[in-house]
């Protein structure tokens, strides 16, 4: 019997089908369907990155500062954008000057900045101090220009420190006191993870750094209950602020108790910490996770309280709250 043979013209549509597959199997991994003008998400080719330090512990609190280098030919005329988010909270410097501070809402915008007085020609630095109580999580961000632009986008280019240092903050070094900084790992554009897709912000001024209220009297409680820390860490601090306050609350430390290590990798996790914020009688309990080697902490967003108490910190030198 004559084994029958396909004609050139099956084999062509058999290629064409081929081709099609394949091309829907690359469109569905990126989270794109045939047909889309632009393959790229709002946030171009911004990756979700994060540090991966060789000491890091599953689950542990962490706080790690995120930088990246670029230049531009001049200062831009026109307007320029920082979008910017990190799970679970971020403080964001550029060039030395603090923007703003926020955190990863899912199915919410992200967050959006006009930066374009702050950016100049030649070097210029972003630097993300990012934390999250679970140990792993991610930090997405970059700079668009007026003409669409973006000459810095997060990738696996950045580098890291798990310990504050204010040279690499300022951008007056390339290095750090703090040891050699690592380079950061890349989980992808969006979407991607636990994030999945997002969506940019409406534009909005840097935050403005208010003077802040006066210290108020802290009182040390011997005890924590219902905190489970080590014995001799066991302590509590109290901050009655004697009425209802409404802003970003803002506490420092004594400056040994902040710093936990020095380079990426080599901070010995912390204790566990944790803030009550009360209001009316009805309190509701955070983590409070310190960037190593920074005397102080500020909150990620404003909030409303009369008292507040500090657990698993050794001194507790200030609180105030900015307006």
């Amino acid at each position: 019997m004559r084994r029958s043979v396909p004609g050139r013209r099956g084999r062509d549509r058999r290629v064409a089908g081929i081709r099609k597959a394949l091309l829907v199997a690359v469109l569905s991994a990126a989270g794109l369907q045939p047909g889309c003008r632009s393959i790229l998400p709002p946030t171009g080719a911004a990756e979700w990155i994060w540090p991966q330090p060789a000491g890091a512990q599953p689950g542990r609190p962490a706080a790690y500062l995120l930088f990246a280098d670029f230049e531009l030919d001049q200062a831009p005329q026109a307007a320029a954008r920082l979008f910017v988010t990190a799970d679970l909270e971020y403080a964001v410097h550029l060039n030395g000057h603090q923007i703003a501070r926020g955190g990863f809402r899912r199915g919410e915008p992200i967050d959006e900045f006009q930066v374009a007085h702050l950016l100049r020609a030649g070097p210029n630095r972003l630097t993300i101090e990012a934390r999250t109580p679970h140990g792993d999580g991610g930090a997405l961000a970059g700079i668009e220009l007026g003409d669409g632009s973006m000459p810095l986008v997060t990738n696996d280019s950045w580098r890291f420190l798990d310990a504050w240092d204010p040279g690499i903050v300022k951008g007056i070094v390339k290095g750090g006191d703090n040891g050699a900084p690592a380079r950061v790992r890349s989980w992808g554009r969006p979407p991607v993870g636990r994030w999945g897709r997002v969506a940019r912000g409406q534009l909005a001024k840097p935050e403005p750094i208010r003077r802040s209220a006066g210290t108020h009297r802290i009182v040390r409680v011997s005890s924590s209950p219902g905190l489970d820390v080590p014995a001799a860490e066991r302590s509590s601090w109290r901050v009655d602020f004697g009425r209802d306050v409404h802003g970003v609350l803002e506490l420092e430390f004594r400056p040994e108790d902040a710093r936990s290590g020095a380079g990426p990798g080599s901070a010995r996790p912390p204790a566990d910490r944790q803030i009550r914020l009360c209001h009316a009688d009805e309190c509701e309990r955070r983590p409070l996770v310190p960037t190593a080697g920074r005397p102080a902490w500020r909150d990620s967003a404003a909030r409303t309280f009369d008292t507040v108490v500090v657990y698993g910190v050794k001194e507790l030198r200030a609180a105030r709250a900015r307006s």
